[in-house]
Formats: structure tokens, sequence, C-alpha cells
């Protein structure tokens, strides 16, 4: 009897540990991003070089940040020429107005109050003025559905070559939403996520 007990024991301990390790296996693949067939990649190839080409643009919406417990709202204007762009955050913390400006060499925050600090980069100065370190410069490739230029992103695209998810420096950014913007799909909705920071963009008009 207690010999029967144990030999069914055994097995059942054998199958418990072999659905266990199938589970994981399955699970293990299904967390494996999906590699682009080639016809994606030919797509998204194509419509790499035509956003790289878009170096003018502008584009205004809403902006929203959670940082641990913390989190605010604002609404954004983006205008982008070449290397020189201005952001205005319109009501980060009940702030009235934060003005981001820079270049390839430097950048600059001014606050409503009439603040004002220097520094080569926007990141540090808006940890200084809001809090958090909003990712200026990733964000100028983002913005456009493109990865920063770098060490070589983990990414995934649809049938058209639209990114649809973006691994990079860290931050996993996904494209939920896109809107058709003079012949050009460009991202209408984008999350930018990390363990510690989330920001959500919602791009209400594009001007190219």
């Amino acid at each position: 009897m207690h010999e029967t007990l144990k030999t069914i024991n055994g097995h059942g301990f054998r199958r418990t540990v072999a659905a266990l390790a199938l589970a994981a296996l399955v699970g293990g693949c299904a967390a494996l991003p999906p590699e682009p067939a080639p016809a994606d990649r030919d797509a998204w190839a194509a419509r790499q070089s035509a956003l790289a080409a878009l170096t003018d643009w502008q584009a205004s919406g809403r902006i929203g940040v959670v940082s641990g417990q913390d989190g605010w709202h604002a609404s954004f204007q983006w205008a982008q020429r070449g290397a020189d762009y201005r952001i205005d955050l319109i009501g980060p913390l009940g702030q009235g107005r934060v003005v981001i400006q820079g270049d390839a060499r430097q950048a600059s925050v001014q606050t409503q109050d009439g603040q004002r600090w220097t520094a080569p980069d926007a990141e540090v100065l808006l940890e200084r003025a809001l809090g958090v370190r909003l990712p200026v410069n990733g964000l100028r490739y983002w913005a456009r559905g493109l990865p920063e230029p770098g060490p070589t992103p983990t990414l995934q695209t649809d049938a058209e070559g639209r990114l649809t998810r973006l691994e990079q420096n860290g931050w996993i950014i996904e494209y939920p939403v896109y809107a058709s913007v003079a012949a050009l799909d460009l991202p209408a909705r984008i999350i930018a996520r990390r363990p510690d920071l989330s920001i959500r963009l919602v791009i209400e008009q594009w001007s190219l």
C-alpha cells in the first residue's frame, strides 16, 4: 500500500515538474518579441528614411508624467528646426508655462516666474525645474516614430513598417495610435516608461 502510494506520488511529482517546465518554456517564448517578416523590414527601412528626413516639424497636444507616487499633466507645444528646438509646457505642477530651448550645444529652461537656467543637458535642467528627467533627446526621435541614434535598439513594427514597440536606453516606448499627416503616418499617442517613470504623449496636431 505505502509502496503503491509512493509510486503514484512519484509519478504525480514528475508530471507536475514537467508541466511547470513546459509552462515556463511557453511563457518564455511568448515574452520574446516576434521577428519582423522580410516585407515588414522593407517597409520599416522605407519609413525610417522618410522620417529621418523630417527635420523641421511642430507638434502639440497633452503630456502626462508619473514618477513614483507623484504625477502631473500639461499641454505642450514642440517646434523642431534641425538641431534647434523649443518646447513649451503649459500648466505643469501649477507653474504656468515652462519653456525649454536648445540646440546641439546647450539647453535652457525658463519658468513662469522668470527663473532661467542653462546647461549642456536639458534633462538636468528639467529635473531642477520639474523634479523629473524627461528624455528630451530621445523624445526628439521617438515622437516621430524613430529610435534615437546610438546603441542598436530592440523594435517591433507592423505590416506598414510603423513602430509598435521600441526598447532603448532603459525605456520601453509603445505606439498604440497613428495619424495620417501629409501622406505620412505619424504617432498620435506614445507611451514611454521605465521602472521609475512613465510618460504619456497625446499628439493632437502635427505641422510639417
